[in-house]
């Protein structure tokens, strides 16, 4: 038994040491990536694809939204640190274990805020991007559109590929309608079947690459009670997870293990 347990320890030790070289690379292409936009722009006159300034947004949302989630992952690709507030209106009760989990990505990498999430009592997620500026826009799909044009993510969100961002506009109709209030088990179920019917021929639910819309269903799986998810969709947020540099902040927060997937 003591033989079995140490090498299902060094197997163990073996998948973490791949696991971190995986993040590591992954990283590192993010960079490189990052860094051949800004020789394009400075040495060749092309515009950089992406925006890089600074990122000013504030969230508000109630305790356990998958709006939550989705601050991770845009701190995670924007490369800025989260700051967590309760209003008083919020009368839930802070998870302070998922509070320290989102302050600490990008901790020790960046030196800026650019997201403020705000539990309130409030039914629908909101964002307002400059503060104090500007009107709160409700719903994630809404604040996930806004971050791809503001931040010229086209490979998340391209509108000039008239038919792909119509197809991830429907899809985010369904991932939205998750966030209805009162929304039964048996509701929930055929909204998900419905939305791993358009993975029958993909590994992402508008095409070959992530787009906004698997960011959003993503948030509201690593959301959701475990047992609610189809085999299907576990399979499909391991792997979404796994091989994409900004998802991978979501193994932090999944209440789960997905199968292959080491948390």
């Amino acid at each position: 038994k003591a033989v079995v347990s140490t090498q299902s320890g060094h197997y163990g030790r073996g998948v973490q040491d791949l696991e971190a070289r995986q993040d590591k690379c992954l990283s590192e292409l993010e960079l490189f990536q990052q860094r051949l936009n800004k020789i394009e722009a400075d040495c060749c006159g092309v515009k950089a694809a992406e925006n890089t300034s600074k990122f000013d947004l504030v969230v508000g949302c109630s305790v356990g939204s998958p709006a939550v989630y989705m601050t991770a992952i845009m701190a995670r690709k924007v490369n800025c640190l989260i700051k967590v507030f309760s209003h008083s209106t919020n009368t839930k009760q802070v998870d302070s274990s998922i509070t320290n989990k989102l302050l600490r990505v990008n901790k020790g990498e960046t030196d800026y805020c650019g997201i403020n999430l705000i539990y309130k009592d409030t039914s629908s997620p909101y964002f307002m991007a400059c503060p104090g500026r500007q009107v709160a826009v409700s719903g994630l799909s809404n604040i996930l559109r806004f971050i791809a044009r503001e931040r010229k993510y086209s490979s998340l969100y391209d509108e000039q590929d008239l038919l792909n961002a119509a197809l991830i506009d429907e899809i985010l109709s369904v991932v939205d309608s998750l966030e209805r209030v009162n929304v039964s088990a048996s509701e929930i179920g055929t909204i998900l079947n419905t939305l791993a019917s358009y993975l029958k021929s993909s590994s992402y639910l508008a095409g070959d690459a992530l787009s906004i819309a698997d960011i959003a269903l993503c948030c509201h799986l690593t959301a959701m009670d475990s047992k609610l998810i189809p085999n299907s969709l576990r399979t499909y947020l391991s792997d979404t997870v796994k091989g994409n540099y900004e998802m991978k902040v979501l193994k932090a927060f999944l209440n789960w293990t997905p199968a292959g997937l080491v948390v």
